[in-house]
C-alpha cells in the first residue's frame, strides 16, 4: 500500500514541489525571518517556469545559466531604474534580448518567462533593500532549488524515469484504442484527425523527456538501469508500429463491410493497450512483468487477411499487430538502438541569433507580443498612479508564460486561477487573517494543487 502511494507519479511529484517551495518559508519561520524565507522560496517558482528541474544530462549547466539570467535581469532592472529609464523600455528590452533562448531550443525557451518574472520579482525588492541582496537571494535560491532536486534524484534513483515510462506506456495504450475505434468506423477523417494527432505529440513529448532522464541517470552504466534502457527501447518500437498510419480509408471499410474485421481489429486494439496498462503499472511500482501471449487474436486477424487477399489493410494489420504481440512476448525490442546518442536539437548561439533576427521567426514574434503586453501593462500601472505595478505585470506574464502553444482553454485556466489567487490574497488582508492560518492555507493549496495539476490543470 506504502509502495503505491509514494510511488505514484503525483504524490511523488507534488511531495518535490510543495518541499522546495515550502522548506525555505518553514525555516525562515523558525529563525524568525519569515519575510526573508517567503522571498527566497519566489525562486523556485521562476526555476520551476524554466523548467529547470527536467532531468537532464546539462542538469547544473542550466541551472548556472538560470541563476546567472536571473541575477543578471535583477541587476539590469536596478541600475536602469536607478537611472529613470522608463518600465516599459526596461520590460521591452528584456523581453526582445531574451527571446533569442527559444531559438536555441525548445527548452531554453522556457527562460524568458522566468527570467522576466525574476526582472518583474525585483521591482517590488528594488528600493527597500541593497542592490546586491537580491542578486544573492536568486543565487542562493537556485542553488537551493538545484541541491534539492538533484538529491531528491539520487534518493529516488530511477524513479522519475520510471514515471515517465509508465506515462508513456498508458498514453501509447490510449492512443492504440482511438486509433483503431476510429479507423474501423465511418468517422470524416477531418475531424478524426486532430485527436490523434494530439495523442501522438503526448507520445513523442513523453519520448523526448525519457531521453534526457537516461542521459541525466547515465542508464547504460547499471545493470537495473538496462532494464528501464530496454523498456524505452520496447516503448519505440511499440510508438513505430502503433503510430504508422493507413491512408486508404475506404479500403477499411470495405474489409468492414465484407467481413468481421471490425470486432477482430478492435479485439486486438484493447488486448495490446490493456497489456500497456498493466506494464506501464509494473514499471511504476517495481514489479516483475508476467507472461503474455496473443496467438488467438494474431491468428484471426491473419484468416481475415487470408480470406481476403486483394485487401491491404488485412495484410497491414496482422503483419503490425504481429510485430506487437512479439515485442510484448519476449519483453525485448525488435533491434538495438544508440540510445544515448545527443540526439536534441540545440543551435549553438550565433546562429540562433541569426535566425531571431530574421522578421519571419516565430521566437521573435513571441518576444514581441510579450514586450507589447508588458508595456500595456506597465503603462496601465502608470495610469493607476502605481510606481511599482508588479501585480499587474506578474499576472499579465503567470496567464501567457508558454505563449499560446498551451492552447486558449489553459490561458483561460491561468486567468482564472491567478485571478482567485488575487482575491484569496486580498481577502487574507482585508480580514487581517493570522499569519499561521495563512501559511498553513498556503501549504495546503500548494500540496493540493501539485496533486492534480496533471490530470486537471484547470483546478490546479
Amino acid at each position: 500500500m506504502w509502495r503505491r502511494l509514494i510511488y505514484h507519479p503525483e504524490v511523488n511529484y507534488a511531495l518535490r514541489q510543495t518541499l522546495v517551495l515550502c522548506l525555505p518559508v518553514a525555516i525562515g519561520l523558525l529563525l524568525g525571518h519569515l519575510q526573508q524565507g517567503l522571498l527566497f522560496s519566489l525562486v523556485p517558482a521562476c526555476c520551476n517556469i524554466a523548467g529547470l528541474d527536467t532531468p537532464h544530462k546539462r542538469f547544473f549547466k542550466r541551472l548556472i545559466i538560470g541563476g546567472c539570467l536571473f541575477a543578471g535581469c535583477s541587476l539590469v532592472v536596478q541600475l536602469l531604474l536607478a537611472q529613470a529609464i522608463p518600465l516599459p523600455f526596461i520590460l521591452s528590452g528584456l523581453a526582445l534580448l531574451l527571446g533569442v533562448t527559444a531559438e536555441i531550443s525548445s527548452l531554453h525557451a522556457r527562460l524568458l518567462p522566468a527570467s522576466l518574472i525574476a526582472a518583474i520579482f525585483t521591482l517590488s525588492l528594488a528600493g527597500n533593500m541593497p542592490i546586491w541582496e537580491p542578486l544573492l537571494i536568486y543565487a542562493f535560491g537556485t542553488l537551493w532549488y538545484g541541491v534539492f532536486n538533484w538529491f531528491w534524484f539520487w534518493l529516488w534513483r530511477e524513479q522519475p524515469l520510471r514515471e515517465s515510462l509508465s506515462l508513456l506506456y498508458r498514453e501509447l495504450a490510449d492512443y492504440c484504442e482511438a486509433k483503431y475505434s476510429l479507423l474501423t468506423q465511418h468517422t470524416d477523417p477531418s475531424t478524426a484527425l486532430p485527436p490523434l494527432l494530439t495523442r501522438q505529440q503526448k507520445v513523442v513529448d513523453l519520448i523526448t523527456q525519457c531521453y534526457q532522464q537516461m542521459h541525466m541517470l547515465a542508464a547504460n552504466q547499471r545493470n537495473d538501469h538496462k532494464r528501464l534502457l530496454r523498456a524505452f527501447q520496447m516503448g519505440l518500437d511499440l510508438q513505430e508500429h502503433i503510430s504508422v498510419s493507413l491512408h486508404q480509408p475506404e479500403e477499411v471499410q470495405k474489409l468492414v463491410e465484407r467481413s468481421h474485421a471490425e470486432a477482430v481489429i478492435r479485439w486486438n486494439a484493447q488486448t495490446v493497450a490493456a497489456r500497456l496498462r498493466v506494464l506501464a503499472d509494473d514499471m511504476l511500482y517495481h514489479r516483475f512483468p508476467k507472461r503474455f501471449q496473443m496467438d488467438k487474436q494474431i491468428e484471426a486477424l491473419e484468416k481475415i487477411a487470408r480470406q481476403h487477399p486483394d485487401n491491404p489493410v488485412g495484410h497491414f494489420c496482422a503483419w503490425h499487430f504481429s510485430r506487437i504481440a512479439r515485442v510484448l512476448h519476449t519483453q525485448r525490442p525488435l533491434y538495438a538502438r544508440d540510445l544515448m546518442a545527443d540526439k536534441e536539437r540545440r543551435l549553438p548561439l550565433l546562429p540562433a541569433l541569426k535566425n531571431y533576427l530574421s522578421l519571419k521567426s516565430p521566437a521573435l514574434r513571441n518576444a514581441a507580443r510579450i514586450s507589447v503586453m508588458l508595456s500595456v501593462a506597465s503603462l496601465m500601472g502608470n495610469a493607476l498612479h502605481l510606481p511599482k505595478p508588479y501585480w499587474i505585470l506578474m499576472t499579465v506574464l503567470f496567464v501567457t508564460q508558454n505563449g499560446y502553444g498551451a492552447t486558449r482553454v489553459r490561458i483561460v485556466h491561468r486567468a482564472a486561477g491567478t485571478l482567485a489567487g488575487l482575491t484569496i490574497a486580498g481577502l487574507t488582508l482585508h480580514f487581517h487573517v493570522p499569519e499561521s492560518y495563512t501559511l498553513s492555507g498556503m501549504l495546503l493549496i500548494t500540496l493540493l494543487s501539485y496533486l492534480i495539476i496533471r490530470k486537471h490543470y484547470g483546478w490546479a
